[in-house]
């Protein structure tokens, strides 16, 4: 548009106009790519000079490491520290992450936010309260730490006279035994950022009292198009949001064409993107299966109980056959697989197909008591019970929402605080079902997955457990 040429645009319409399409090439896919090479060094430096193994807050944090530098990832919402609407997350509870924080003396933490802030609420507060309600639950000490460059007296004071009632939210989960089998003393976050200096150390430091919870935001604080490099312009935050921006690209695509990507311009990195040019492709996300179905199923154990939740590799398996470690399936992905013959095979399929969204959402309500009973005629009614020999597999398209649910469901019904059946009494426990046994299920759960389960799923296993105890 000529600008210029229009006598409807004010000068101050001008201004703004020049100003928004300034910014908007400034954060570039070429200028956000090579700003997050630039801060990957900072980050590979924080982990050099505490010693420490990086993490990286889904999904922003992915982008700094270095896939092969990646020891575990987490999720922790900025919204959970968010000024107002602090929370402790039963559904986000991260716990998988203790046994190499005690394994390596602390962890490495990373994350980045976009300009404004000169780090993300992630690492500001919501980390900050996890740890103080895990130090309050463990260890009777429950007192909060935060950054005073970025927490305010009077809301570190608000934070911190909650971490009483999270911790006995936390509590009535049943499983501080199994924190308090690897922590052997309290978590303690540690903020680094590149706007503060940080010394390397000739050797990385020892902390004798705590673990360290080193809290790193790979960007520096910017103004957008304020600060020109060799070659681009600096984006703060660069990889936050990337479904805006990344037209496809993932971490991993950007690590494996690193190279590639870095040395063309803002026309050839589209051209690239746009041709489908890049090496590689694999999920960022992704987890081993198990036996030879590594190759098309992302899948976890659910401890002791038997029961594996997850998703298709693939966009569609042409065949149940094809997942060779499993008789009994659940399958609520939207994409369809054949089912075998009946005559020929000795799996129990049940299939399902629900869509993501509010549809979805109301589907799987409808469709609970038909798993339900599935798994009363199936893995119930059987003599052989359901083992890690004989496990039951739940799939659904993110494998961390509708599976989760359903297996929810089931270990809600069916199993006892040790994950293993009451073979002496295979009724559903219709009397002592409440949302804190469930929550203690659930939390059985995302102990061994990494899941993030929505709002609609957790509200309609409650109604239908809920009225369960009704019938």
């Amino acid at each position: 548009m000529n600008y210029a040429a229009d006598p409807a645009i004010s000068d101050a319409n001008l201004f703004g106009a020049v100003s928004k399409s300034l910014r908007k090439d400034s954060r570039s896919v070429h200028n956000r790519l090579r700003s997050i090479a630039h801060d990957s060094e900072f980050v590979i430096d924080v982990s050099a000079a505490f010693g420490l193994p990086l993490v990286a807050n889904e999904r922003c944090g992915r982008w700094y490491i270095p896939p092969e530098r990646i020891a575990e990832s987490v999720y922790f919402k900025s919204t959970d520290g968010h000024t107002g609407q602090w929370g402790f997350s039963l559904r986000r509870l991260n716990l998988h992450i203790i046994d190499l924080v005690a394994r390596s003396g602390g962890i490495v933490i990373v994350d980045s936010t976009r300009r404004g802030k000169r780090m993300p609420d992630a690492l500001s507060k919501t980390v900050p309260i996890w740890c103080a309600v895990l130090n309050n639950a463990v260890f009777g000490v429950g007192k909060l730490y935060t950054s005073p460059t970025a927490v305010s007296a009077s809301e570190h004071a608000q934070i911190e006279a909650q971490i009483g009632t999270w911790t006995q939210q936390f509590l009535r989960c049943g499983i501080v035994a199994k924190i308090c089998a690897h922590l052997d003393k309290p978590l303690r976050p540690i903020w680094v950022t590149p706007d503060v200096s940080l010394i390397l150390p000739p050797e990385p430091p020892t902390f004798d009292d705590f673990h360290a919870i080193v809290l790193c935001t790979a960007s520096r604080t910017v103004q957008d198009g304020a600060e020109r490099r060799q070659g681009y312009t600096y984006v703060q935050g660069a990889a936050d949001d990337h479904e805006a921006w990344a037209s496809g690209i993932t971490p991993n695509l950007f690590w494996t064409n690193k190279e590639l990507l870095l040395e063309s311009s803002d026309y050839e990195v589209e051209e690239i993107i746009r041709n489908g040019n890049l090496k590689g492709g694999q999920s960022d996300f992704e987890s081993p299966g198990i036996g030879n179905n590594g190759q098309l199923l992302d899948i976890t154990a659910i401890a002791v109980t038997g029961i594996y939740i997850g998703k298709k590799k693939q966009s569609a398996i042409d065949h149940y056959n094809d997942i060779t470690d499993f008789n009994t399936i659940i399958d609520l992905s939207s994409a369809p697989t054949a089912l075998p013959d009946t005559q020929t095979t000795n799996k129990e399929i049940l299939q399902l197909p629900i869509p993501d969204g509010k549809k979805g959402s109301k589907q799987f309500r409808a469709d609970l008591p038909r798993i339900i009973a599935f798994f009363e005629r199936t893995c119930l009614a059987r003599s052989e019970s359901i083992s890690s020999e004989n496990p039951l597999l739940i799939l659904c398209d993110t494998g961390s929402d509708f599976s989760v649910g359903a297996a929810l469901s089931i270990l809600s019904l069916y199993y006892n605080e040790e994950g293993h059946i009451d073979e002496n009494n295979k009724e559903p426990v219709k009397n002592r079902i409440d949302k804190d046994l469930v929550r203690r299920r659930l939390t059985l759960i995302v102990m061994q997955r990494k899941v993030n389960p929505s709002r609609a799923t957790l509200l309609a296993v409650n109604s239908v457990l809920m009225g369960w105890n009704n019938n």
